[in-house]
């Protein structure tokens, strides 16, 4: 029996000895991702539309023949579920060299995902050279400890290391996605460029995680150039169909007091701050139609006179969540999966096991605006590649397979994911050190031990900041 995955839409056995012959064959009629592979008693042959599908099926053809001493007679019939299958590293939090993210790529390649999500900036570190602004990466892209380590932690990614990545990926099929967050997670390009907050003062790049009261300040004209420089060099760098906005964990605090922001509001007669914030990101996502791009939002970024043709990607979860996705539902929005309770793999294995991310099920009555599914992790606890690589696998596979798949069946899943453990073993030692099912006891320990490592006496002092926050934003929505 064959173990394939993600697990092919159809497999169909057949009898006698695979020939000789190996032809390619080209069938419009196919998805565009889609594929046949054929193995008879003439031989080989790939049937495809698209270079994609010629592709996956080649990935597959090396599958079925790393278990066979002798290549059985089946044919498979495939096409992925969802057009959107994605990985996401942050590389803003801690730096990954481009050989180790080509090794996450080769995986990606081999697992049928498509969508590589670069994030590239936030408070502890700007990544990506940016020709009009120098000091992003003079300064903002050094970060002198981290929570009091007094460890330095710097680096970049240069135009000519970017287009590196972006043509592997490319030769894999893989669609490279910035994102560079605004207006929140703003801190390094705030210590670049002090003039680009509400209050302009000199800042050093963020030592702590978490949520952060500095802003881009959205009534400076200066702000909105930069960041529509920025986006211009990031289009030219990058031939993805999208760009990240990020937009998410943006706390109002200066906004309410700043004067720039109050005219801002009065001028395009904004109700208020959050309505604000959608202002600011729909001139983000006009900027990058004329550029020939389009916009990924996450959802708490996502305010109701923001522009449709923004996808938001789903990761906050609350008791509110399912009314708000059958709004944005309701508006024809397009949506990316990634609930954190499910597809964030820098929480602990204890708290996010491989089998609660293999049977996550989107919501049915919001599926045709579903995209797809991505995986992500962020790096302020991951350290180093081998933090990323004992976090990332094999959780990654379950999510390769949910987003490929028709298939729901864990045990299945478990059965093929086998044929991929002498794989984990020889290029991901370190994740077999770990289960990826613990105990119910050792999933507590490991959750409790994950959240009191996060606090801190800054953490603390940011909640405090997060709950004012609330209470103006509430207050002002009963005024209005």
């Amino acid at each position: 029996m064959l173990n394939i995955l993600p697990k092919p839409k159809s497999l169909v056995y057949g009898y006698g000895t695979v020939g000789d012959d190996y032809v390619v064959t080209l069938k419009p009629e196919l998805p565009e991702e889609g594929y046949r592979l054929i193995l008879n008693e003439k031989g080989i042959e790939i049937q495809y539309s698209t270079e994609k599908g010629k592709f996956y099926a080649a990935e597959t053809l090396d599958q079925i023949a790393s278990q066979c001493e002798t290549l059985p007679c089946v044919t498979v019939e495939d096409e992925p579920k969802y057009p959107y299958r994605g990985f996401m590293i942050d590389c803003a939090r801690h730096f990954f060299t481009v050989e180790e993210l080509k090794k996450q790529i080769n995986v990606m390649a081999e697992l049928k995902l498509n969508k590589f999500h670069w994030h590239l900036t936030d408070d502890q570190g700007w990544r990506l050279e940016i020709k009009k602004y120098p000091l992003l990466t003079e300064k903002g892209s050094v970060r002198s400890s981290t929570r009091g380590d007094k460890k330095e932690i710097k680096g970049f990614y240069t135009a000519a290391e970017v287009k590196e990545i972006v043509n592997f990926c490319a030769d894999r099929f893989i669609e490279v996605i910035p994102e560079i967050d605004m207006p929140g997670h703003f801190t390094a390009a705030i210590a670049s460029y002090p003039d680009l907050s509400c209050h302009g003062k000199p800042m050093k790049v963020s030592e702590r995680f978490g949520i952060h009261k500095d802003i881009a300040c959205a009534g400076k004209d200066e702000t909105i150039n930069f960041c529509k420089d920025v986006l211009s060099e990031v289009a030219e760098l990058f031939p993805s169909e999208y760009v990240h906005l990020g937009g998410d964990e943006a706390p109002k605090l200066n906004w309410y007091e700043c004067n720039d922001c109050r005219k801002r509001m009065e001028k395009h007669s904004l109700a208020d701050e959050k309505a604000l914030q959608g202002w600011f990101t729909n001139e983000m996502v006009a900027h990058l139609a004329s550029l020939g791009k389009k916009a990924v939002v996450w959802n708490d970024g996502v305010s109701e006179n923001l522009d449709k043709t923004a996808v938001m990607q789903y990761w906050k979860q609350s008791s509110s969540t399912n009314k708000e996705l059958l709004v944005e539902a309701g508006r024809g929005r397009q949506m990316i999966f990634s609930p954190f309770f499910y597809f964030y793999f820098d929480y602990p294995h204890g708290m996010t096991p491989l089998k609660k991310t293999f049977n996550y099920k989107v919501p049915s009555e919001i599926e045709k605006n579903v995209k797809g599914l991505e995986g992500t992790l962020w790096t302020e606890y991951v350290p180093d590649v081998n933090k990323l690589e004992l976090m990332a696998y094999p959780r990654l596979f379950a999510l390769a397979d949910k987003a490929w798949a028709y298939d729901d069946d864990y045990t299945d899943f478990l059965v093929r994911l086998d044929v991929f453990a002498e794989f984990i073993t020889d290029k991901f030692p370190i994740a077999v050190t770990v289960k990826p099912n613990p105990s119910f006891l050792k999933g507590k320990k490991d959750t409790l031990l994950f959240f009191l490592n996060i606090l801190d006496r800054d953490t603390i002092k940011v909640a405090r900041e997060l709950r004012l926050d609330k209470r103006i934003a509430a207050k002002r929505r009963r005024k209005g």
